[in-house]
């Protein structure tokens, strides 16, 4: 058991070793590369291009009608606090719960007789239809 830790330990090390000489040259790599003007110069070319182009998508979106990914994004987290404001709304809104029972009696009312509604007429009755002359 000793010696399956023991591997590990060195297999750590190892790796921690080789991660770290690879930033190392990564990080040399991308300083050199800096330091050179033709590098700069296209990298510049290339971030002004792709600003270009994504002026030149976000226009021809806006003219075929779709909206763009910022706009929905925009239009997702204004209908999200709309339903929080709307959630909320709707508690307030609620009833609030009856206040405690009296425990005293409640006091005796007069109770007032109510009109009656008016019956509706009645239709007349059917025509009887003519008596025959054969009886």
């Amino acid at each position: 058991m000793a010696k399956k830790k023991k591997a590990k330990e060195t297999d750590a090390g190892t790796l921690g070793r080789l991660s770290k000489a690879g930033e190392d040259a990564l990080t040399r790599f991308v300083e050199e590369l800096g330091k050179n003007e033709r590098v700069t110069d296209a990298v510049g070319r290339a971030m002004a291009a792709k600003g270009r182009l994504d002026d030149g998508a976000k226009r021809a979106v806006g003219q075929v009608g779709l909206a763009a990914a910022e706009e929905l994004k925009d239009l997702r987290k204004h209908i999200e606090r709309l339903e929080k404001r709307l959630a909320k709304l709707e508690a307030d809104a609620k009833p609030k719960p009856a206040a405690k029972p009296r425990t005293t009696k409640p006091r005796a009312t007069t109770t007032t007789t109510r009109a009656k509604k008016p019956a509706e007429p009645k239709p007349p009755p059917a025509p009887e239809p003519p008596a025959s002359p054969e009886s």
